[in-house]
């Protein structure tokens, strides 16, 4: 049997087709309003800012470097001059080594070309190092005085590692309660109600205060006989500093 369509009955079937889609444009329609309305909805605001707390420390950790210098017309030559000057150096030094108290190690070596006036080579130069470090000031500066082919090139005060620890956990707190009462003082006065903290970063520093007179070491060291370094410790400021991010509601 052959269906035969009129054309009332395809006019009935595509209005029946087209009113699912209609219903699902309507109700796109009626969502739209809550979807704008969430867009235009107010989001939280990031604030950055940061906070510190520092103290004065007395320096407990003395190192003092000494040096040599040597020049010749070949490398291997200064080389082996400052090899030997430095394990003449370590053989004294090494006995009298205690940790924490005393404390040695080896510092730069270099050999490099030497130039003249005329910006031709004419030789080599050449210096080595050696750090003496510790808590024991008395035994730092008469061990210093003992090297008489090495002289002070460099006399630094700070503090030891338990020390500078030690100052940073007592302030730690005081800085983050800087921080707190700074971020909450500044929620109030950009007009929200509370605060929630985004991120933190903490991190420490430590600034040495008084220098040691150089001078006053080298004339010692050309004395005829051998004497202390001179050497007084100052005062390091050790400072603790806390920086973030908190969301203002």
């Amino acid at each position: 049997m052959k269906l035969i369509r009129t054309p009332s009955m395809a006019l009935a079937l595509m209005t029946a087709l087209a009113l699912p889609v209609a219903s699902v444009q309507a109700q796109s329609a009626a969502s739209s309003p809550h979807a704008a309305h969430v867009a235009q909805a107010p989001q939280n605001q990031v604030l950055h800012l940061s906070a510190s707390a520092q103290t004065e420390v007395p320096q407990d950790w003395l190192m003092i470097s000494l040096s040599v210098q040597k020049e010749g017309l070949q490398a291997f030559a200064v080389q082996k001059q400052l090899n030997a000057m430095v394990s003449a150096a370590l053989a004294v030094a090494t006995p009298m080594a205690k940790p924490g108290a005393l404390e040695v190690k080896t510092g730069d070596m270099n050999v490099s070309p030497r130039y003249g006036r005329d910006g031709k080579m004419n030789g080599w130069v050449g210096s080595a190092q050696l750090v003496l470090q510790g808590r024991d000031v008395e035994q730092i500066t008469t061990l210093a005085g003992l090297m008489p082919d090495l002289a002070v090139s460099q006399i630094d005060w700070r503090l030891s590692p338990e020390q500078k620890t030690a100052a940073e956990a007592r302030i730690q707190a005081e800085a983050v309660a800087h921080f707190q009462s700074k971020a909450q003082s500044l929620t109030k006065q950009f007009g929200f109600a509370a605060y929630t903290l985004k991120e933190v970063r903490v991190s420490a520093q430590e600034a040495g205060q008084g220098q040691v007179m150089q001078r006053m070491a080298m004339a010692q060291m050309d004395a005829p006989t051998p004497m202390p370094v001179p050497a007084v410790a100052g005062r390091s400021r050790v400072v603790v500093n806390i920086s973030g991010s908190i969301v203002l509601r």
